[in-house]
């Protein structure tokens, strides 16, 4: 979000604000995340400088693609890195990257990529085909990386020349191409990550070398990022008018946690634009008519409740938490109108959606208090629920954004309708230390939200086995689950693919019930 008088900056630069519409809590693909292509710049004029506002405290920023799951930064990898291929603005339709053109063999098991000519990294080493196939065997290998399982199915990666990348896989993967495109797989210069070590710098935080629009000058801790204009780039996608340089010269990041100084600054001018989740839906209308630029959109971005299903542990009151929650009024009074209902694993409106899910959990408190009540958890006078001397009661977590700490408030009064104990863990500076793999998944309840490119982002992502401790944090995985999803993954029979979506779906929300579905939200910048 900013003032209208920058729409004098690039097609490139609208992306960079794009990018930071679906800045959330989770970690899924965000590349070109934005459903239809934003207007045409009126004018091109290069040099300036532009300042981004983010609500994150920018204490543990990861400039390396691989090594994140963190959408903060991989919005900042989307300026400093490139990938092999991209999409064009309706975030489907891949176009050319760092590869100029592609085929794939009709077995769908040989991918092979050819690369444009003069491309450079940012320390001037020029990038050839081996540098794609270390980064992508260190994504692959490396215990630390996420999201390896996106190369689960390349058994081999070929350089015939320098500019020739060819995968060979064991099974076709329906989802490569467009896993490709995330910022998860953007190329590393595997020759400065190895320098760094050696010099006892910590690369991604003090060394960042890749061949995007934008090189990093200086990150500092819990305060900004500050980029520079790559003068050299001159590989960009066919899908900007401008496929060089960008016209930006200089690109900060600023950590700014407080929302009323976020909209204070950019309302006096030191900064100039503003990310989703940086200002309250509601507030929305406000700066529209203030004359500030808005661009809303509505991509499929589901926002739920995850269950750690370690110690949310009785079926039944994860239902009765369903039944209970009221969707129309979360929308209504913390989004503002501006998302949809969600009552399923996916967005009703989405292609492979499990119609099964529709009636499952209608809203209903009275219905979930008998369940309640039926399962052995008794009303005392203080208003709360009691089973064998203990309190029904549990933890919820989130990240910094505002919507998910009204959320989070509305989910405990509800909650409470039912004799349900929600406390509300407030603090955010140890987010991911929390949730995170190393964490041991320290939550009850995590509010989470994701970009979905694929049905699997959010299947896959959440319910494999592989992906546990984390992005899978819930606990829980199945066999039966594991093989459904490579089955998806990888058959060309659209029917089986579908059955196996269903069944995915049915599990999830009927059989174990591992989320509350709460809305798919609008984006906007």
């Amino acid at each position: 979000m900013a003032k209208k008088k920058w729409k004098m900056l690039t097609a490139l630069l609208l992306v960079i604000v794009m990018a930071f519409a679906l800045a959330a809590c989770g970690g899924s693909d965000s590349n070109n995340d934005q459903q239809g292509e934003p207007e045409e710049s009126e004018s091109a004029e290069k040099g300036g400088d532009l300042v981004v506002a983010t609500y994150t405290d920018g204490s543990n920023c990861i400039m390396d693609p691989q090594m994140t799951w963190s959408y903060g930064d991989w919005q900042l990898n989307n300026q400093l890195y490139d990938t092999l291929v991209t999409t064009d603005f309706d975030g489907q339709t891949l176009k050319d990257a760092l590869a100029e053109s592609w085929e794939v063999s009709e077995d769908g098991l040989t991918y092979t990529f050819h690369l444009k000519e003069g491309i450079k990294f940012h320390s001037g080493k020029a990038l050839t085909s081996d540098d794609v196939k270390r980064t992508f065997t260190r994504w692959k290998t490396d215990p630390a990386a996420e999201y390896s399982y996106y190369l689960d199915f390349v058994e081999e990666i070929e350089c015939p020349d320098d500019q020739t990348v060819i995968l060979k896989l064991s099974k076709p993967d329906n989802n490569l191409l467009i896993n490709l495109t995330t910022p998860l797989a953007g190329i590393i210069n595997i020759d400065a990550v190895e320098q760094a070590e050696k010099d006892g710098k910590v690369y991604g935080v003090e060394v960042v070398d890749g061949t995007g629009p934008f090189k990093l000058v200086e990150y500092v801790n819990s305060d900004h990022i500050t980029m520079e204009r790559n003068e050299e780039y001159a590989w960009g996608s066919s899908i900007y008018e401008n496929d060089g340089a960008p016209y930006l010269k200089i690109l900060t990041y600023r950590y700014i946690p407080e929302p009323g100084t976020r909209l204070m600054e950019l309302k006096g001018g030191t900064v100039d634009v503003l990310g989703n989740g940086c200002v309250f839906a509601n507030e929305l209308e406000g700066l529209a008519a203030e004359g500030y630029g808005i661009y809303e959109y509505t991509p499929p971005y589901p926002v739920f409740f995850m269950f750690n299903m370690k110690r949310v542990t009785d079926k039944n009151v994860r239902i009765a938490m369903n039944m209970a929650y009221d969707r129309e009024e979360e929308i209504a009074t913390v989004m503002y109108g501006h998302a949809v209902p969600m009552i399923g694993a996916l967005p009703s409106d989405y292609p492979t959606y499990w119609k099964g899910q529709d009636d499952l959990y209608p809203y209903d408190v009275d219905a979930a208090n008998k369940l309640l009540e039926d399962s052995g958890y008794i009303l005392s006078d203080d208003g709360y629920r009691y089973k064998d001397g203990k309190k029904l009661t549990y933890e919820i977590s989130y990240c910094s954004s505002d919507e998910d700490a009204k959320s989070a408030e509305l989910f405990q009064a509800q909650m409470k309708k039912i004799g349900i104990d929600i406390t509300i863990n407030t603090s955010v500076s140890d987010f991911w230390e929390r949730v995170g793999g190393d964490g041991g998944n320290n939550f009850d309840i995590l509010i989470m939200g994701l970009y979905i490119n694929t049905t699997e982002d959010m299947l896959q992502e959440y319910m494999y086995s592989k992906n546990m401790p984390s992005p899978n944090r819930s606990g829980w995985s199945s066999p039966e689950v594991d093989e459904l999803l490579v089955t998806a993954r990888s058959t060309t029979d659209q029917e089986l693919k579908q059955q196996c979506y269903d069944r995915l779906q049915q599990i999830a929300m009927e059989e174990e019930v591992l989320w509350l579905p709460m809305y798919s939200r609008n984006g906007w910048s």
